[in-house]
């Protein structure tokens, strides 16, 4: 007998990771999304699963939870996943001073390794050592082919008992039901609303009031390199040590961050920083940038995808770069710096999104929290 009704709104990663929880803690599950398949930031995105991001402590053990749950499910659900790690390469000095501070400064650093470029040169034969201070490998990241990983969940959650509706829009919510675009009602005793840039829909007021911004990226994936080519690991480098919650403690990052925009005013004014990761075929996908906006132009900008891959240039050596794709992605983000957010709207309603770029690592232990105040205990 299940616990209750549990309606989900959205069918990305946040909403299949509360879907899937929900039927682990005993509770009957009905997913609605809007689209024939999920194609928000879902399957718009590196598909890195990202520790080294989070801040330690709490958040960081979440995603280090999240990283074992993403394993767990690849297995059962028979998806692509690689546990490669993550190189940062530190070109300026004040990117080598974060490194060394991020190390000595966290009370738990296991998994962390700083490199001489002698090592790295060693190890991961893509690295570009000209210039190079040296560099961190952690080992705690990892790479899924997004759109791949989105549909095993998808047919996971539906083996394991969870109604899916797809095409169907929810519009309305009333008290104890969702009301959807074809006038169908979907009733429930708990409603988790995970539908990203397109929670708008249904409450713009307390969308507004948690200051969450719209924010566009590009990105683009490369043709396959050839055969033996592997980078060995996610490759970021100095304008990622900016970017990511967890390096802002260290000392040096604002003296880093102000070299940069001095140095790369139009890298700062795009919000350019570049990680490449390779997928099973041998693509690379890079990226990103981001601009905030109400609304956006409906192209995109070819200088600024010139100023990732020429950033790209300098700390990778890849032997075919080749665009074979070019795509934009709508995320939130917080104007406050949160990488997650839980609203309650309404008794029982909860509005959840993970952002900052590491949303697909928070999400099971979002889910998990988001279970666990229900009363159903994991």
């Amino acid at each position: 007998m299940a616990k209750g009704k549990v309606v989900v709104v959205g069918g990305g990663i946040v909403g299949l990771a509360h879907a899937l929880t929900a039927l682990e803690a005993g509770w009957g599950v009905t997913l609605l999304e809007r689209d024939g398949r999920a194609l928000g930031a879902s399957v718009r995105n590196f598909g890195t699963l990202w520790p080294i991001g989070c801040v330690a402590g709490p958040e960081r053990e979440q995603a280090l939870f999240g990283v074992r749950r993403w394993k767990e499910l690849a297995e059962a659900g028979g998806f692509w996943l690689k546990p490669q790690g993550s190189l940062s390469l530190a070109y300026r000095e004040e990117a080598w001073e974060v490194l060394q501070q991020f190390v000595s400064g966290g009370t738990l650093r296991e998994g962390f390794e700083l490199l001489t470029p002698q090592e790295i040169g060693r190890r991961f034969a893509a690295a570009n050592l000209e210039g190079l201070r040296g560099g961190l490998f952690s080992a705690a990241e990892a790479v899924v082919q997004p759109a791949g990983a989105s549909e095993a969940l998808t047919r996971l959650a539906k083996e394991r008992g969870a109604e899916l509706h797809f095409a169907t829009a929810a519009t309305r919510v009333m008290e104890g039901a969702v009301e959807t675009s074809d006038g169908r009602r979907f009733e429930f005793d708990q409603l988790v609303i995970a539908a990203g840039d397109d929670m708008r829909t249904l409450f713009p007021a307390e969308l507004a009031a948690a200051q969450l911004r719209r924010c566009r990226l590009q990105m683009m994936r490369t043709c396959p390199q050839p055969p033996g080519f592997e980078l060995g690991a996610i490759f970021v480098s100095d304008l990622t040590l900016c970017h990511y919650p967890a390096f802002r403690a260290c000392p040096s990052v604002a003296k880093l961050q102000a070299r940069l925009e001095a140095e790369l005013p139009a890298h700062h004014q795009w919000g350019v920083h570049v990680i490449a990761a390779q997928h099973p075929d041998g693509s690379l996908v890079v990226g990103d940038s981001h601009e905030y906006a109400a609304d956006f132009a409906p192209e995109s900008r070819t200088d600024v995808d010139e100023l990732i891959l020429g950033e790209l240039r300098k700390f990778a050596r890849i032997p075919k770069l080749e665009v074979a794709a070019r795509w934009q992605g709508l995320y939130l983000k917080s104007s406050t710096g949160q990488t997650q957010v839980a609203l309650r709207p309404r008794k029982n309603v909860t509005m959840v999104t993970a952002m900052g770029g590491i949303g697909m690592t928070l999400s099971w232990g979002l889910a998990e929290r988001t279970v666990r105040e229900w009363g159903g205990v994991m």
